[in-house]
């Protein structure tokens, strides 16, 4: 069970295993944002099991400064940002290799825009050619990943992004 922890000022910091979490309630960190998922995780904390089906959001009572983090061009990167995608046919796996677009024996650097995930086949077929040798093309253009390293994370879980998404819908609506 993931938990998403939340700044003060609603900005999300991190996602922590339920250890933790048990944790920082006692010592009283942190609030929840939903009062249905707290009497749950309090019932659990009680019942020594903590089972929730629904995503779990807490909030730090203090604010926490986060310093600016830049996101490298890691395989897990690659792959999140290209959506487990082969970027020249299309197949989706988990099984896929980090491509160079300029070979790195032509002078290509290993860079957001010159890595893109590619299946073992396309890899195969391009070798260390350009693109234009081999005939290949690429589904879209390799960019940075956009989002801050706060919201960078929630791209791997779905479900929570989900719950942070709706919950700041509700908070909109509340205060206007």
């Amino acid at each position: 069970m993931p938990v998403l922890v939340l700044n003060a000022s609603l900005q999300p910091l991190s996602v922590i295993p339920e250890r933790r979490l048990v944790v920082l309630l006692s010592k009283n960190k942190v609030a929840f944002v939903d009062e249905q998922v707290r009497q749950a995780i309090e019932e659990g904390i009680v019942a020594r099991q903590l089972r929730a089906d629904e995503p779990v959001i807490v909030q730090l009572l203090a604010n926490v400064r986060v310093p600016r983090m830049v996101l490298r061009p890691t395989r897990a990167n690659i792959l999140l940002r290209d959506d487990e995608t082969c970027q020249y046919c299309g197949k989706r796996s988990r099984d896929l290799t980090l491509d160079h677009i300029i070979p790195r024996s032509r002078g290509g650097q290993s860079t957001w825009e010159n890595l893109v995930a590619c299946c073992r086949t396309c890899n195969g077929r391009k070798g260390n050619r350009l693109l234009k040798d081999v005939g290949m093309h690429l589904l879209r253009p390799p960019k940075p990943l956009d989002h801050e390293y706060a919201g960078f994370f929630l791209l791997r879980y779905p479900r929570l992004r989900e719950a942070y998404e709706s919950f700041l819908l509700s908070a909109q609506v509340k205060s206007a």
